[in-house]
């Protein structure tokens, strides 16, 4: 009977084991020791997956373009697509590295072709004064001509790469604000050291005077003037000071008359009905 009880324990205990490893989960990993951190490796691999999905990548995606046809088709982005235009896009705040991708693609379209005009369309707030610089001189230096053609904002600098395209080829938009200013800085230190940025200040600002007077045809106290404090200007008042040579208006609404200016034009004798309303000169 004793027998009978024990083997009877001990089957009771041997199916109480294999419900509880039925019941635990399974490991997902083994452990790592303790010397390396005591973490598991499903933890670090997620980890490094973190890492990697962590990366803040922009919500506008590019689109592609189809070029050719049949078997010839082929896809490229749209930037890739326009520079074949020979058509650079100039935005944002204006670093090393976007002036260092604007003159790489001046230099390469004037190695495609040296006669053919290049487009430039900016849309800056201003940007790094050397960087500016550094555009500047690559216009200048290349053998195609340049057009450039502002829209949304020229602000700053930007309005100075907007007035150094090829005269007669400088174009804005109807609705694009430009403005004009005069290079700021700061500077702390000793007196020696403030000394010397606002000599170096002062050198970039007689720099960007000398590039609006060319550019422009402005004399010194204009300019002087102009850049003294912001100076926001429509494109028609660019186009007086000299910054541009056009402003691009695109499809214009028909004119309308309200009617009862109408009805007292007509009464005068302005209007004639046979032509479908049109004002007489």
């Amino acid at each position: 009977m004793m027998a009978l009880s024990a083997q009877c324990l001990q089957a009771s205990t041997s199916a109480a084991a294999v419900r509880t490893a039925k019941a635990a989960p399974r490991p997902l990993a083994p452990a790592i020791p303790a010397s390396l951190g005591g973490r598991s490796l499903v933890h670090t691999r997620r980890t490094a997956d973190v890492s990697v999905k962590g990366i803040r990548r922009s919500p506008v995606i590019t689109p592609d373009v189809a070029v050719g046809k049949g078997d010839e088709e082929t896809s490229l982005d749209l930037y890739n697509y326009l520079l074949r235009q020979r058509i650079i896009f100039l935005s944002g705040y204006v670093n090393d590295k976007i002036a260092t991708q604007v003159v790489g693609s001046l230099l390469a379209l004037e190695a495609m072709d040296e006669e053919e005009d290049i487009r430039i369309y900016i849309n800056s707030s201003g940007g790094q004064p050397y960087s500016i610089f550094g555009v500047l001189d690559t216009i200048r230096s290349v053998k195609p001509p340049i057009q450039t053609l502002g829209l949304g904002a020229c602000y700053s600098y930007a309005s100075l790469i907007l007035a150094s395209g090829t005269k007669g080829k400088r174009y804005s938009m109807k609705n694009t604000r430009i403005m004009m200013t005069q290079p700021m800085g700061g500077s702390q230190g000793d007196m020696y050291q403030i000394q010397k940025t606002v000599e170096e200040l002062n050198a970039i600002y007689q720099m960007t005077a000398r590039y609006y007077m060319q550019f422009t045809g402005m004399d010194q106290d204009t300019v002087e003037k102009n850049t003294c404090r912001d100076l926001f200007m429509t494109p028609e008042q660019a186009q007086y000071y000299g910054l541009i040579d056009g402003v691009i208006q695109g499809k214009q609404p028909p004119k309308f008359t309200p009617p009862s200016v109408l009805k007292q034009m007509r009464n005068a004798g302005l209007v004639d009905d046979l032509a479908g309303g049109v004002l007489r000169l």
